[in-house]
């Protein structure tokens, strides 16, 4: 039955996203294009040149009118350089059909790992499929993250570590995992994650420079980061809510992110590890300035990891709120019902932060040692 409904949802999905997936070539995968053109041609110094970056989208993609921006890191251009020898459309084709294939994956693995329940949560996620519409790589984020926590089960730490540490290539959707980290003092994860970061900061370096690197900054800190203009009101992050109530001040974004982090880290100390790592996978999309709802696609692992630990209807109920695709549709609303998908994820962070379930493989360890317990206790009372 399970298989039936997932072929059913599978098949419905298709037929409506498959044309807004084939016409996607021109959306994200083109601002990727373009940035890994000019790595495969070696003109780092033009990587973030708004001029050089429209030559070379005139070239792919002739009679575009909007600009499509690269303002991903330079090791990600690096890592698509080779794609870039093909065609727009036959790269984008690769594209599509190599995430789709890391997706299944993930499907798979997740459904091995979790039960059939994980694989009726996965085919229900909106985010993944809004993705894929619009030619993004989220799926890449959630197998990252997927892979890290089959590693972290198995305490193989850094390399957990340094698996989660690929996903900087979108480095601002992990902006609180090393401090779940730390105060975790998970230092051989965290020593994983860093040599990640350590060799992504090197090849930026060596491909930038440092004035290529202000260049870089720059550019993000100036916003002009996204296609078809600033949108921070469609966002799952707390900045959406407060523009979407009206509320439109620096001060209080700031005040709202900071209260965020605090009550995470209150949330993280002392948490099992799938609480604490789905706490900072959930916590670090509401902060960072720029998160749209396909950015969501990570947190499938931590519905799946809540559905799985715990006992209690909250947590529960809040991480089928996000997998229920009539959560994501909101961010197309209008105002102030956009907010709907952020608010969504801070009662998904509450929930979490206050649920004190304990993880089934220690209740398990706890249950197997009180049995080899009692069991002792009763062949010494019989052998007195």
């Amino acid at each position: 039955m399970a298989l039936l409904i997932v072929a059913v949802l599978s098949v419905f999905w298709c037929v409506v996203g498959l044309p807004m997936v084939l016409g996607a070539y021109d959306y994200d995968f083109l601002c990727y294009y373009i940035g890994g053109t000019l790595a495969r041609e070696a003109r780092f110094a033009d990587l973030y040149q708004p001029a050089v970056q429209r030559q070379v989208q005139d070239i792919a993609a002739p009679g575009l009118k909007e600009a499509r921006p690269f303002v991903r890191p330079p090791w990600f251009a690096l890592a698509l350089a080779p794609l870039t020898a093909l065609p727009l459309v036959k790269a984008y084709a690769i594209w599509v059909a190599g995430w789709l294939t890391a997706l299944l994956a993930v499907w798979v693995w997740g459904t091995w790992r979790f039960g059939e329940t994980a694989l009726l949560l996965a085919v229900l996620f909106m985010p993944t499929d809004i993705g894929f519409a619009y030619g993004q790589d989220c799926a890449a984020m959630l197998a990252v993250c997927c892979g890290a926590w089959a590693l972290l089960e198995r305490r193989r730490l850094f390399a957990g570590g340094a698996v989660l540490g690929l996903g900087l290539m979108k480095f601002h959707l992990l902006l609180l995992v090393p401090l779940w980290l730390i105060v975790e003092r998970r230092w051989r994860t965290l020593a994983g994650f860093a040599a990640s970061g350590a060799v992504f900061a090197s090849a930026a370096f060596a491909t930038l420079g440092v004035s290529g690197l202000r260049q870089y900054a720059r550019l993000l800190a100036s916003g002009q980061t996204e296609l078809f203009g600033h949108s921070p009101d469609s966002m799952i992050n707390v900045y959406s809510v407060l523009i979407n109530l009206g509320i439109d001040s620096r001060a209080a974004s700031v005040v709202f992110a900071v209260v965020v982090v605090v009550v995470s880290i209150l949330g993280m100390r002392g948490a099992p590890q799938w609480r604490a790592m789905a706490i900072a996978l959930t916590s670090s999309l509401l902060i960072t300035p720029h998160a749209f709802a396909y950015d969501a696609a990570m947190l499938l692992l931590p519905v799946w990891l809540v559905m799985e630990n715990s006992k209690r209807r909250f947590p529960r109920w809040s991480a089928l709120a996000l997998a229920n695709p009539l959560i994501f549709y909101f961010t197309a609303a209008h105002p102030p019902f956009r907010f709907v998908p952020a608010l969504a994820l801070l009662v998904f962070l509450a929930a979490m932060i206050a649920d004190r379930s304990e993880p089934a493989a220690q209740r398990s360890e706890e249950t197997a040692a009180m049995a080899s317990i009692s069991t002792a206790t009763s062949r010494g009372n019989a052998a007195a």
